[in-house]
């Protein structure tokens, strides 16, 4: 029988680590990111300003798997409003497919539709929390028009993809416009985020001060997110003085992100905001406008539904709100982003504000100190923050509302199967639990 016995590796290792500890003295790694300018981080926390309302909006969903290959989608959305009555949305779909990506857009259109509710009935100076990244959605509803106008689709299930993501985009558009109209402030906050547009855009500007010959082609590069012209850059390397290298090499790290980045220049155990970002639009969405425009995205996309699903009805939905579409996104409000740290022991929000209507499409990233309206929503989310697990106090109201569970859903199928037999209609389920996953806080998370 074996018996246990200590590492035989230690004593190599225990040489390798002094190895590598005298390369780090000389090389001074460790240190190297202090040097990159912090102007753009705020210590401490803004008070809150005088009482206002705070709404916020989160939704839910699930699939039920009908027989052949059918299924119910169900989705709701709760606006929770702090001393008022909620705002309550509910889609209830059948499609020949299963396919998670259907039900996402579908929740997203109607959180924008009990949102936009909202804007419409709060007052000026109030505020509208929206769960989740506003770049991530606007993008990925891009990309979904994109897939279906090229073709690049494995289902029938791309067409109402796409047929809820035009729904969402021209929601946004009135949402944000209404929200805009009526001086309420909107804020989009994401606690679980992979962005690394901050660090890119502070690391390379450093840099290219630096190394002024660089100082066009970061530009160039910093023009989308993600990062464009990468294997220029990585080229480029040997122009950068050695001194500044790990700084260069930090920046070009995909797994280097905003979070890391945000802890190594101003401590873990720092409290307050940076400044604010404007983002441009996904590199997807500046291939689109360079190949004909929004139009003859939309226009294929069309074009592409009538060939997959003919005189459907879901065709002439897309049709109806595609052409509707072409003006509307136009006014896309342009998206900036911020990172606020509520506790030392907590992880950074991502806070996102829709800027001016119509400014989305500008390339290139700018950064500008917090106004008015960032302090505001930075103010409010120290008011209701109450530890880790309930970092915003009116989202995590809205979450529990909107989230289904599993004997929900069940109820819910319970109550359409009855309504149905009353009508002499059958529903043949494939299973009672909806297998596919009830979604509550999913969302698309950037790389």
């Amino acid at each position: 029988m074996l018996k246990h016995v200590g590492d035989w590796f230690i004593d190599i290792f225990t040489s390798e680590a002094e190895k590598l500890i005298d390369i780090l003295k000389e090389r001074r790694e460790s240190r190297i990111l202090i040097r990159a300018p912090n102007y753009w981080w705020l210590h401490g926390l803004p008070a809150r300003s005088p009482s206002t309302v705070t709404a916020a909006v989160d939704g839910g969903g699930g699939i039920q798997p009908l027989a052949f290959g059918w299924s119910v989608y169900i989705a709701r959305a709760y606006g929770y409003v702090e001393g008022g009555e909620p705002e309550r949305g509910l889609e209830l779909r059948i499609f020949p497919v299963r396919d998670t990506r259907v039900l996402d857009a579908l929740r997203s259109w109607l959180e924008h539709r009990v949102a936009t509710t909202l804007a419409a009935r709060l007052g000026a100076s109030d505020t509208i929390l929206m769960d989740g990244s506003l770049w991530v959605t606007v993008s990925a509803a891009f990309a979904s028009l994109a897939r279906l106008a090229s073709g690049n689709v494995e289902s029938i299930a791309g067409v109402y993809t796409a047929l809820f993501s035009a729904y969402l985009l021209a929601e946004i558009v009135k949402f944000v416009e209404t929200a805009q109209s009526r001086r309420i402030v909107v804020a989009y906050v994401s606690k679980d985020h992979g962005f690394r547009a901050y660090k890119e855009k502070v690391l390379l500007d450093f840099v290219a001060e630096k190394t002024p010959v660089l100082g066009d082609l970061v530009n160039r590069a910093l023009e989308w997110y993600p990062l464009a012209l990468r294997d220029q850059l990585i080229a480029a390397r040997r122009l950068v003085p050695a001194e500044y290298r790990p700084v260069f090499d930090a920046a070009l790290d995909p797994s280097y992100r905003d979070a890391l980045f945000l802890a190594d220049v101003v401590g873990g155990n720092a409290v307050g905001y940076t400044w604010i970002l404007n983002m441009p639009p996904s590199r997807r969405v500046a291939k689109i406008l360079q190949k004909g425009g929004i139009r003859t995205l939309v226009e294929r996309a069309i074009a592409k539904a009538e060939t997959l699903l003919g005189d459907e009805p879901e065709v002439e939905e897309l049709r109806s709100i595609g052409y509707r579409l072409m003006s509307e996104l136009d006014r896309l409000p342009r998206i900036k982003m911020l990172y606020v740290k509520l506790s030392p022991e907590d992880y950074p929000l991502l806070v996102e504000v829709p800027g001016s209507p119509g400014d989305y499409y500008s390339p290139g990233r700018l950064l500008e100190e917090p106004g008015n309206d960032a302090e505001h929503v930075v103010a409010l989310l120290k008011s209701q923050y109450a530890g880790p697990s309930y970092y915003n106090i009116p989202l995590i109201a809205a979450h529990i509302n909107a989230t289904f569970t599993g004997s929900q859903l069940d109820q819910y199928m319970a109550l359409l199967e009855q309504l149905a037999n009353a009508r002499g209609v059958s529903i043949r389920f494939a299973r009672r639990r909806a297998v596919w996953g009830i979604l509550s806080r999913g969302r698309h998370k950037v790389k």
